[in-house]
């Protein structure tokens, strides 16, 4: 047991090691493509390929196929996010994940890491918890997570799919902070003023039909009509309530109103998406993955049941530490922002 081990950690050295000589064998970039040479990812894929056929063991296949896995990851992220130069206030912070790549042009600032492990390229050594060595290009490795933030204003080039902070209130290392910001540069939700999101707030219903409309893609001006007599023509929540109506997203409360300014309850939530990747015609994923049916769910109104028991096989809504769902609680714009995220990632519907 103690020489597999040994054999397994000197092929784990003898990998990184090869990694490291790849890095510096590379040309050191294109006009296309700067930071992350083609001839670095070629060159890792030539030598996991040579790697996997002429090592034998369960071992070396498993850490092989994981890095033939990344290198996938790598040149998708790469290829569809590209090379991106942002500016970063004092206090704002980076999130770098698997695949990611981070160059600090100037300014100053720390790293967290919390999993995995960060490659200095410039150096050919793996860098610890540290100040982020300015003009270093760092990859973070498989599994990887680490935080930066800025103790000045900084300048950082970025490939991949690193997030960027915009508010004072979310942190990316936040359960909802990749999420905000995901929803915030897409343009489906908009911060509450004063650089802040106001993450707890609850959305309302008027809120939420409007962000599920732009991720549609729904054209306001197609839409001028008002259904409901609660509804203010004109307003800029409107349109999207008038596309809902039209596209049998929602039918109202009842009484000809739709109740805009009425906190959207987590049921709700869950019918109105299900609705809406129904009469779209998205197929959502079919369950295969059984979760844990929530404590509560004798709470939930008959009318929303099915929806939210397809939202939870699906794991696009979860419950709270306790297995509870909270069918009749606000949906808070954390919560919004998450469902949001997982719904385009299960669905890409923002091409």
């Amino acid at each position: 047991m103690k020489a597999a081990k040994r054999a397994a950690a000197l092929f784990c050295a003898a990998l990184l090691l090869s990694l490291v000589g790849a890095v510096f064998a590379a040309d050191a970039g294109s006009t296309q493509d700067p930071i992350l040479s083609k001839s670095y990812v070629l060159k890792w894929q030539d030598m996991l390929l040579a790697d996997r056929a002429a090592r034998a063991g369960r071992v070396g296949e498993a850490l092989v196929t994981e890095g033939t896995r990344n290198l996938q990851m790598l040149r998708g992220r790469c290829g569809s996010s590209g090379i991106r130069i942002e500016t970063i206030p004092a206090g704002g912070r980076i999130l770098l994940r698997s695949g990611d790549s981070a160059t600090l042009l100037s300014g100053s600032g720390t790293l967290r890491l919390s999993g995995g492990s960060l490659i200095d390229v410039t150096q050919g050594q793996l860098l610890p918890d540290a100040a982020f060595p300015q003009g270093h290009r760092l990859i973070a490795g498989s599994g990887a997570t680490a935080l930066f933030t800025a103790a000045e204003p900084s300048r950082v080039t970025l490939t991949g799919t690193a997030v960027v902070s915009e508010f004072k209130d979310c942190s990316p290392d936040q359960w909802f902070g990749v999420s905000v910001d995901y929803a915030a540069a897409r343009s489906l939700m908009a911060g509450t003023g004063n650089d802040l999101f106001s993450p707890n707030a609850t959305l309302t219903r008027a809120m939420f039909v409007t962000i599920l409309g732009r991720m549609a893609g729904a054209d306001a001006a197609k839409f001028p009509g008002v259904s409901f007599s609660d509804v203010q023509k004109g307003s800029w929540y409107a349109p999207y309530v008038e596309w809902a109506v039209k596209n049998g997203v929602t039918q109202g409360v009842g009484g000809g109103k739709f109740a805009p300014d009425t906190p959207v309850t987590r049921e709700q939530m869950a019918a109105l998406i299900i609705r809406y990747a129904d009469t779209a015609g998205h197929a959502l994923p079919d369950g295969a993955s059984v979760r844990a049916s929530f404590r509560d769910e004798g709470s939930i109104s008959d009318w929303a049941f099915e929806s939210v028991d397809r939202m939870r096989l699906t794991g696009l809504l979860n419950g709270d530490d306790l297995g509870n769902f909270n069918p009749r609680s606000g949906a808070t714009r954390a919560e919004a922002a998450t469902v949001f995220m997982r719904l385009d990632a299960t669905l890409n519907i923002l091409k």
